[in-house]
């Protein structure tokens, strides 16, 4: 079940922040509840975006173009409706800002003169970045310095082990910053066997089909063809391992390759190198990743090392954090997901999240 009441005493402001080699800012939205202030600093969650070029609203373009999510403006805003609900019903005063910034080469987050910034952009670079939006809320004057949640989402959960370590890193002297770590739709994976997945629920969603939609697809959506295509681009980024980028078809495609390459070496994340407390939630009808690694003993055995886990799979939540009622399919993903894009983001979700976090915070 979802709701659209957002919260009405928050305010949003764009911020900026540099790359961490300085040649370029990133921007965002801070959403900050009235509470916050030098003398009443509150926590904070940073969104950290999944594949693709996605912006602070959580909206993407390429194959998601005019499609509008907006999933991390409404993390925000019911996020802040909960815990004006929850102070309401508990007398208590606890709240959350929420930062989300556009990825690099995505809205306003450009490099002078680089129109190939996004495509440009590998693991490191997109760990960097999240690095850099950590540092940023550590030193704003109205957020806690020391309870910091990061919220990575699908390839943004998948790079949490990354932004961990080097946050760690830059504070080994001093408190860490970082109160918790949140997973959605991305704990236990890696985007190479997440692409094998996909394609395999594809070919089985094919053979399933009857009729002559059945045939025609069986025809055209092979397991050689589709095999042959993920090949041919891995050999494409083989042949120039000194590209980051590959220009085919007079520039109307771009392979992204140092993505591609930087990700086939980061096929085993280092999960029980997390030190935090953690919380994994993935939908039994997310099609994108699997969920069988938010069942409660797998994820305390990746997550060995936290201070505490916690997970769930809600058994109708979708890789785009929205209920779906039915059975989905890849094969109708595009027009699902316009459709449950118009809809508010799951309520169970929204709930775990505020939940958690408020009882984390009172440790």
């Amino acid at each position: 079940m979802s709701s659209s009441t957002t919260s009405t005493t928050a305010t949003t402001i764009e911020i900026s922040f540099p790359s961490q080699d300085k040649s370029f800012n990133l921007y965002g939205d801070l959403t900050l509840p009235s509470t916050a202030s030098e003398k009443t600093p509150v926590p904070a969650l940073l969104i950290v975006s999944g594949s693709g070029p996605i912006d602070r609203h959580g909206n993407a373009s390429g194959f998601f173009t005019g499609i509008t999510f907006n999933t991390h403006n409404q993390l925000a805003q019911q996020l802040l409706l909960f815990f004006e609900q929850n102070n309401s019903n508990n007398n208590s005063k606890r709240s959350v800002a929420v930062l989300a910034y556009d990825k690099r080469g995505v809205g306003k987050s450009q490099k002078e003169q680089d129109k190939d910034l996004y495509y440009q952009a590998g693991v490191q670079d997109l760990v960097s970045d999240a690095v850099q939006a950590v540092k940023y809320l550590v030193h704003h004057p109205s957020i806690d310095e020391g309870s910091i949640f990061v919220v990575g989402h699908s390839e943004g959960a998948i790079l949490m082990p990354l932004i961990f370590q080097q946050v760690q890193q830059q504070h080994e002297e001093l408190p860490s910053p970082l109160k918790g770590c949140i997973f959605l739709a991305g704990l236990g994976e890696d985007v190479v066997s997440a692409m094998d997945c996909q394609r395999q629920r594809l070919l089985e969603e094919v053979n399933a089909e009857t009729g002559w939609k059945g045939w025609i697809l069986r025809q055209v959506l092979t397991k050689q063809r589709l095999d042959k295509q993920y090949q041919n681009m891995y050999d494409e980024v083989d042949k120039h391992p000194d590209l980051d980028v590959i220009s085919q078809y007079c520039g109307m495609s771009k392979i992204p390759a140092k993505w591609f390459r930087e990700h086939q070496q980061y096929q085993t994340p280092p999960w029980d190198a997390i030190t935090c407390h953690c919380l994994a939630i993935t939908g039994c009808k997310d099609l994108q990743v699997r969920s069988k690694f938010c069942q409660l003993e797998a994820s305390r055995s990746l997550l060995s090392g936290a201070a505490s886990v916690e997970s769930h799979t809600p058994p109708n939540l979708t890789h785009i954090l929205r209920s779906f009622e039915g059975e989905p399919k890849l094969l109708a993903l595009k027009s699902d997901y316009a459709r449950m894009g118009t809809l508010p983001l799951d309520d169970e979700l929204v709930n775990i999240i505020g939940m958690w976090c408020d009882r984390i915070l009172a440790c």
